[in-house]
């Protein structure tokens, strides 16, 4: 007797092909039980803010094209059609088609196993063919320019100092850094505990002269506030992202670099980049920056992987071990 082929956690009706939850003809609903779902997983903000933003285009979209908004009655033609509308009419990069290929396939991925759909439209829908991205990355003559440029004797440069020596040192994101507390440095080990992407907690590290800037920071910000986060305003507030985003943008255009963008992220690149050339172990790389993959790893690897040749000579077992 042929076994019995195992149901999904959600049933459906085994007569009839119609969706088990109401709404999968309403693409506003649907969105908003798909957001509410981003809520329930704990996804940051930004993330949600990322992934609403790209399907409230693309409904705009398949207005403008006439094709039907109801999730159950759109089809993967209708998804190909608005592709090549994105990348032929709109030009679009294709980096910018893919961010919207990606948020359509995990929000009919939600949509179906959740219920309000039966098919997949955009199952088989494929990411379009993109050229490598150039990922740019501070020389080291740029930061030595940018850690010259904040004036030391005020606190605000004082602090702005010590955050860029810690991006640099530690290759944090930006949320991650903002999100840092005073209890969560430990100055005797040198590491801090830091909550990445997913809520996963990992430690980073820093080295000597990162400790003795951070202790004096820390001294100067005194123990008396009202909470406990480590980078504060001069009115001794939680410092946010767009203040400090500009604060560093100030300070490359004090530098004078043209030639890269003066961001947290590329102070991110930066630290990867040396990471690699001074010979760390990708695994170790991953683990540092908080990569649930290699792939991003992998790319800083190709990227930067005419340096390796010079890194192989240097560390190949083969000369150490057969002479």
């Amino acid at each position: 007797m042929a076994k019995r082929k195992r149901r999904t956690v959600l049933e459906f009706d085994e007569n009839t092909s119609q969706p088990v939850r109401p709404g999968g003809d309403n693409w506003e609903l649907c969105v908003k039980a798909f957001n509410d779902g981003m809520t329930l997983r704990n996804l940051s903000y930004y993330t949600k803010k990322h992934y609403m933003g790209n399907l409230n285009t693309i409904y705009r979209l398949l207005k403008e094209l006439k094709f039907p908004t109801a999730p159950t009655k759109l089809t993967i033609d209708n998804f190909r059609q608005l592709v090549i509308d994105m990348l032929e009419n709109q030009q679009l990069n294709p980096v910018t088609v893919n961010h919207r290929i990606k948020a359509l396939q995990l929000f009919f991925k939600f949509l179906l196993e959740e219920g309000y759909i039966t098919n997949n439209p955009v199952e088989n829908l494929k990411k379009v063919k993109a050229s490598r991205t150039i990922i740019e990355a501070f020389t080291e003559d740029q930061i030595r320019e940018l850690l010259a440029q904040p004036n030391k004797k005020t606190f605000v440069g004082f602090r702005d100092y010590c955050i860029m020596l810690l991006l640099l040192d530690t290759g944090l994101r930006l949320k991650e850094l903002l999100n840092i507390r005073v209890e969560d440095v430990d100055l005797a080990q040198r590491k801090i505990k830091v909550m990445g992407k997913g809520s996963k907690e990992r430690y980073v590290y820093f080295n000597t002269t990162t400790k003795e800037a951070l202790s004096r920071f820390i001294t100067i910000r005194g123990d008396s506030l009202h909470h406990s986060f480590l980078w504060i305003t001069r009115e001794d507030e939680p410092l946010n992202r767009n203040t400090l985003q500009e604060r560093i943008r100030l300070y490359g255009r004090e530098a004078g670099i043209k030639n890269v963008r003066v961001s947290p992220h590329t102070f991110r690149h930066t630290f990867a980049k040396l990471f690699i050339l001074n010979g760390g172990n990708t695994l170790a790389l991953q683990q540092l920056l908080g990569h649930s993959t290699l792939d991003m790893v992998r790319v800083y690897v190709n990227l930067w992987g005419t340096d390796l040749q010079a890194m192989h000579r240097k560390f190949s077992p083969v000369d150490k071990l057969i002479k």
